[in-house]
């Protein structure tokens, strides 16, 4: 049975222009459901990656080596996730997705889901997928949003998550501006 996890994160402008401080992320949504497919390649895909992935996948490692609490469940030192250029392939097909369309979710408008997406993606013989999406954040603030928010939190400290790809897109212009997706795995 496969395990599907979502956690999105997105800026609260309004709150932004109230406290005048950072914005406090928004958690739409978690799901979780067991089973998934089998079989298929194990080999990482690509593995180049633009510097704000490389940052931020150093980032994710830094903090699943740290214990801590993620809303009211605390979490012991996760080990680091490995880099898999197909989840990337993923991630950052979605992030541009999201930016050219200008819409904020998990699900495509057309109704494509992140395990949908990840094994079109080349990702294969999976049994745990999660996603955690943001927009609106830097490089340098999207790590700290996505600790701060308790569904973001549990899944990037979830151990049971091996792998990682991430996705980056700054399109001037759109609602957000940038848009982030770490898609996680586990084969």
């Amino acid at each position: 049975m496969q395990k599907f996890i979502l956690a999105t994160l997105l800026p609260l402008t309004a709150l932004l222009a109230s406290c005048g401080g950072a914005g406090t992320p928004s958690a739409v949504g978690s799901t979780t459901s067991t089973g998934g497919p089998s079989g298929g390649q194990q080999d990482a895909g690509p593995q180049t990656m633009s510097s704000e992935e490389a940052q931020i996948l150093r980032a994710l490692n830094e903090a699943r080596a740290t214990p801590r609490t993620c809303g009211d469940q605390r979490f012991g030192a996760a080990p680091p996730v490995t880099w898999n250029g197909y989840l990337a392939g993923a991630a950052r097909a979605h992030a541009a997705d999201m930016a050219q369309r200008r819409y904020f979710d998990h699900v495509t408008p057309d109704g494509t889901t992140p395990a949908q997406r990840v094994e079109r993606a080349g990702y294969s013989g999976w049994t745990e997928v999660a996603e955690n999406i943001a927009a609106g954040y830097t490089v340098a603030n999207v790590m700290q949003g996505w600790i701060d928010s308790p569904s973001h939190c549990k899944t990037l400290m979830d151990a049971t998550l091996k792998e990682v790809g991430i996705g980056y897109t700054y399109q001037p212009g759109t609602p957000y501006g940038t848009y982030w997706v770490q898609d996680f795995g586990t084969r």
